[in-house]
C-alpha cells in the first residue's frame, strides 16, 4: 500500500532478474509471435495450378511476392520490394500510415497485392507508386504518378482505379493514361475514401467499387465538416506541426456520407437515393454478380436495410433486419449475389446465432443454409455447379473450422479436422483452397487442399519454431459456464502457491479463449516468470450467441467485472496452487479500460493492475462503436457515468501502471491524461509508462521492453517466487 503521492515515469533499463523474460518477450516481438515467415494472403490462381502469397523472413517484416507451383512443389520469387525501390527507402504518406493503423498492418514491403480475375496480372503498391506485374513474362509496368492509395483492378484488368489527394482516378494500363473522375475534394470533403468509423469499426476499408462490366464505379463522398477536429502532436518531433484528424466522439456529429455512380471514362455523377437522415451509415456494398447493392443502418444501430440501386440511382428495398438491443455487422462479403443473379446470400443473428441464409432476387427469404446450433462465421466460396458453399464456422466456441454445406441447407461437412483456427481462400476457382491454420497443438502455417479437404501441398515456411508449445489447460467454470484457460509455469511445482495474473480483454468484439497455441505464447512467457496466468470470456463477449453478447446493453463494466471475479474464483477452486491474495490484472485497449476499472473497484480481489491504452471516458471514443453498446451520452448519461474510469479514480487503493502511446489516434492519449489529472486531484499514486507511437506497438524493441516493464511491475507488487 502506497503512503505517499507520486507519479513514476518508468525508463527502459532491463534489470538482470528479468533476463529470461526479456529473451522470451524479445523473441515474440521480433518474430511477431513466430508468424513472420509464414505465407501471407495466399491466393490460388484461377487455373488451380499454383498459389501466390507474400512472405517475409523470420525476423523481418519486409514481404516479397512468391508463387508456388503445385505440380512441381517448387517456389519462385516473383518480385521483391528492393527491386522496385532501387536502393531507396520506402516513404509512406500520412494517409497511408493512417490506413495501415486502421487495418492493424505491421509489415512492410508489399503489404497486399491483387491478382486479376484471369490470373494474368498482379497489382502491387509500394511507397505510393503502383506496379503491374505480368505473370507469364515477369514484365513490370510502373503506372504514372505517386502518392496513390487503395488501388484496384477493373474486373477486366485493363485499368486501375486509385485515390490521389482524396479524388478518384482511373489509369489505363496499356496507354498509361490517368483520368481524374472526381473533383472538389479538400480538407473536409473526400471522394472514394472510407470515413474513419467505416475503416476502424465497420471493417470496411473500401470507399469505391468497380461495376461488373468495368465501365463505371460507385464511390463514397464523405462530408467531414460536421466532425470534430482533433490534433495529435508528436513530442519526439516538436518541430513538426500537429496532425489534424476528424474524429467523431460518441454523441457528436458523424461524417455525412452519400454514394455516387460515375463512368470510368469520366463525366457527371449519378447519386444513389436513400434516406440518409434515417440511415446515415453505409456499412456494406456489393457490386459483382448482381445489382449495386448497399446495406445502410440507422444511427441507433437497431435497424439495417439492404437496398438494390439501378443505373439512375433509384433504390428498392430487399430486406430489413431489426434488433431491439443492437445489430452486429455481418462479414464484409455480404450481401453475396449468386452468379446466376437468382438471389443472394445473407447472414443474420435473428434466430439467436449467426446463420447463413439464401434469399431470392426480390429479397424473400428462401431458406436457412446453416443449422441453428452451428455458429456461422464467414462465407469463403460459392459453387453454383454443385450448389454448395464453403464456409468458416464451428460447433464449439473455441475453434473456427472449414465446412461445406448445400445452398438448400442441411448438415455441414467438415473439411478441416485439426483443432484450432482455420481461414480459407479459393481465389477465382473452386477446385483448391489455401488454409491458413493456427492450431491448439502448436502447428501453424499454410497448407493447400483440394475441394474435398485432402492435402495437396504445403508451401515452404521461413518461420522460426517457438522454443516451446504453451501448456494451456482449457476449462468451463462457474454457474454460467465461462470459457477459461489456465497457463502454468513450465517448471510448475504443484506444492507451491503462485501469484495470479488475469490477462483479459472482456469487450464485445474479441474472445480470449481460443484453441490457438500462438495466441497464448505471451501468456506462457508471463507464467514462466513465476505466475499462474488465466483468461476467461465473460458475458458480453462474442461467439456465444445473441443474448450472451447483448446482456451488457447500456453498461460496459458491471457485468464484465462481476463475471470476471466470479470466474476467477471458480478457476482458483479447481487450481489450488493459485494464490488469490496476490492477483493482478492486465489488458490493452478495452482490456486496459477493464484493468483500470478492476483495480479501482475491486481492491479486495486485485492487488495490482496494468492498464494499456485504456479508454477512460467513453464520451471520448467514437460514435459507431460506443453508441452500439451504451447509446449516446445524451440518452444514457447514467450508463456513461457508471462506465467511466473517472467516476472511480478516487477509490484507487492498489498499485496501477498506465501504459499509452503518445500519438495514439484510436484511443487518444487524452484518455490517459484525464486519468492522471483525476488521480492527482484525488491524491492517488500511479505509475506511467509512455511509449512512442500509436495504438499498435509495431516496433519489436518497444514491444519487448513494454512487456518486460509490465512483468517487472507484477514481480514487485505481487511478490512472485515467494
Amino acid at each position: 500500500m502506497f503512503r505517499t503521492i507520486f507519479a513514476a515515469i518508468l525508463v527502459f533499463a532491463a534489470p538482470p532478474a528479468l533476463a529470461a523474460a526479456g529473451d522470451c518477450f524479445a523473441d515474440l516481438a521480433a518474430t511477431h509471435n513466430y508468424t513472420n515467415g509464414f505465407a501471407a494472403d495466399p491466393t490460388p490462381a484461377p487455373d488451380g495450378k499454383s498459389v501466390l502469397y507474400l512472405r517475409s523472413g523470420p525476423r523481418d517484416t519486409v514481404q516479397r511476392l512468391y508463387e508456388f507451383d503445385l505440380a512441381s512443389h517448387r517456389e519462385r520469387e516473383l518480385i521483391a520490394p528492393e527491386t522496385l525501390l532501387g536502393g531507396q527507402q520506402e516513404k509512406l504518406s500520412a494517409e497511408e500510415k493512417a490506413r495501415r493503423e486502421r487495418r492493424r498492418i505491421e509489415v512492410h514491403g508489399f503489404v497486399s497485392y491483387e491478382l486479376s480475375r484471369d490470373g494474368k496480372r498482379v497489382l502491387l503498391s509500394l511507397g505510393g507508386k503502383l506496379y503491374v506485374l505480368e505473370r507469364a513474362s515477369g514484365k513490370v509496368t510502373a503506372l504514372p504518378g505517386t502518392d496513390w492509395l487503395s488501388p484496384k483492378f477493373s474486373p477486366d484488368a485493363t485499368r486501375v482505379a486509385a485515390l490521389n489527394n482524396d479524388e478518384l482516378h482511373v489509369i489505363d494500363i496499356t496507354s498509361a493514361t490517368d483520368t481524374q473522375l472526381t473533383r472538389g475534394a479538400g480538407p473536409t470533403l473526400t471522394h472514394g475514401e472510407a470515413e474513419f468509423v467505416a475503416q476502424e469499426e465497420m471493417d470496411r476499408s473500401d470507399g469505391f467499387w468497380w461495376s461488373p462490366d468495368s465501365k463505371s464505379l460507385a464511390y463514397e463522398e464523405a462530408d467531414l465538416s460536421p466532425v470534430e477536429v482533433h490534433y495529435i502532436a508528436d513530442p519526439l518531433h516538436p518541430d513538426a506541426a500537429p496532425v489534424a484528424f476528424r474524429y467523431p466522439r460518441a454523441g457528436t456529429a458523424n461524417a455525412k456520407v452519400r454514394l455516387g455512380i460515375i463512368s470510368a471514362a469520366g463525366g457527371a455523377t449519378t447519386w444513389v437515393a436513400w434516406d440518409n437522415a434515417a440511415y446515415p451509415y453505409l456499412v456494406r456494398l456489393s457490386w459483382r454478380d448482381g445489382p449495386l447493392t448497399l446495406v445502410v443502418e440507422n444511427r441507433a444501430l437497431t435497424e439495417e436495410r439492404i437496398l438494390a440501386a439501378d443505373a439512375l440511382g433509384a433504390t428498392r428495398p430487399l430486406w430489413t433486419e431489426r434488433d431491439a438491443a443492437w445489430l452486429e455487422l455481418p462479414p464484409p462479403v455480404f450481401p453475396k449475389w449468386l452468379p446466376d443473379r437468382s438471389g443472394f446470400l445473407w447472414a443474420s443473428e435473428r434466430n439467436g446465432q449467426w446463420q447463413l441464409e439464401r434469399h431470392d432476387a426480390g429479397g424473400k427469404l428462401l431458406n436457412a443454409i446453416t443449422p441453428k446450433d452451428f455458429r456461422f462465421d464467414t462465407l469463403i466460396d460459392v459453387d453454383t455447379k454443385t450448389r454448395t458453399a464453403v464456409i468458416e464456422g464451428s460447433r464449439d466456441r473455441e475453434t473456427r473450422d472449414i465446412w461445406r454445406v448445400k445452398l438448400t441447407g442441411g448438415e455441414p461437412t467438415a473439411l478441416s479436422h485439426a483443432r484450432g483456427l482455420h481461414q480459407a481462400s479459393f481465389g477465382e476457382q473452386h477446385a483448391i483452397y489455401a488454409d491458413e491454420f493456427d492450431n491448439q497443438d502448436g502447428s501453424a502455417g499454410v497448407a493447400i487442399f483440394d475441394a474435398a479437404g485432402k492435402t495437396i501441398a504445403t508451401p515452404p515456411s521461413r518461420a522460426e519454431k517457438p522454443r516451446f508449445v504453451p501448456s494451456v489447460e482449457y476449462m468451463t467454470v462457474g454457474a454460467r459456464g465461462f470459457d477459461a484457460l489456465v497457463m502454468r509455469p513450465r517448471d510448475f511445482d504443484a506444492k507451491r502457491h503462485y501469484p495470479v495474473i488475469l490477462a483479459e480483454y472482456t469487450g464485445p468484439t474479441s474472445k480470449e479463449v481460443q484453441a490457438s497455441a500462438r495466441k497464448s505464447l505471451d501468456r506462457q512467457c508471463m507464467a514462466d516468470e513465476g505466475f499462474i496466468v488465466v483468461s476467461l470470456d465473460n458475458r458480453g463477449t462474442p461467439d456465444r450467441g445473441h443474448d450472451w453478447l447483448r446482456v451488457i446493453k447500456g453498461d460496459f463494466i458491471d457485468t464484465a467485472l462481476n463475471d470476471q471475479v466470479e470466474g476467477l474464483r471458480a478457476i482458483a477452486a479447481r487450481v489450488p496452487q493459485m494464490d488469490l491474495s496476490r492477483a493482478g490484472v492486465v489488458g490493452w485497449s478495452f482490456g486496459g479500460y477493464f484493468a483500470a476499472m478492476a483495480t479501482m473497484r475491486r481492491p479486495d480481489v486485485f492487488a495490482a493492475g496494468v492498464a494499456g491504452a485504456p479508454v477512460v471516458d467513453w464520451q471520448d471514443y467514437d460514435t459507431y462503436y460506443t453508441e452500439r453498446y451504451i447509446q449516446t451520452p445524451q440518452t444514457n448519461p447514467s450508463g456513461y457515468r457508471r462506465s467511466s474510469v473517472l467516476s472511480y479514480a478516487d477509490q484507487l487503493k492498489r498499485p496501477l501502471l498506465v501504459v499509452h502511446g503518445v500519438t495514439d489516434d484510436n484511443v487518444y492519449f487524452q484518455n490517459t491524461m484525464q486519468l492522471i489529472m483525476a488521480l492527482l486531484k484525488a491524491g492517488k499514486p500511479y505509475q506511467l509508462l509512455l511509449l512512442p507511437g500509436t495504438h499498435m506497438l509495431a516496433d519489436p524493441a518497444i514491444r519487448a521492453r513494454e512487456s518486460e516493464r509490465v512483468m517487472e511491475f507484477f514481480q514487485k507488487n505481487l511478490a512472485a517466487g515467494k
